[in-house]
């Protein structure tokens, strides 16, 4: 399993970015060959910011999911200046450890 977590600063307004989240990036993640799991995370409590967690079975369905996160990001800047985040950093590797209950 191969695993990216994204963090978002900036973000003034999470509800405002769900609807677009469910019925854009989500759906194209899920589409993804491996596809196992996505996690949107509001951690707002410690500054405005957001993370996410997409999980696959391959490095590289990885690898096109941090591309088309990219790609939903700039294209939620140019919708959304004012709300969207001011920046972002993008960690990726092979998951060493996992539990589920």
């Amino acid at each position: 399993m191969y695993a990216t977590l994204r963090e978002y600063e900036g973000i003034t307004d999470p509800q405002q970015a769900l609807e677009p989240l469910r019925d854009g990036l989500l759906a194209e993640m899920q589409a993804l060959p491996g596809f196992i799991s996505y996690y949107f995370v509001d951690v707002g409590e410690a500054g405005d910011r957001m993370i996410s967690l997409s999980v696959f079975a391959s490095s590289e369905a990885a690898e096109a999911s941090n591309r088309i996160a990219a790609e939903w990001v700039e294209r939620w800047v140019a919708a959304h200046p004012g709300t969207a985040a001011s920046s972002s950093r993008v960690d990726a590797g092979p998951v060493v450890a996992s539990a589920t209950a």
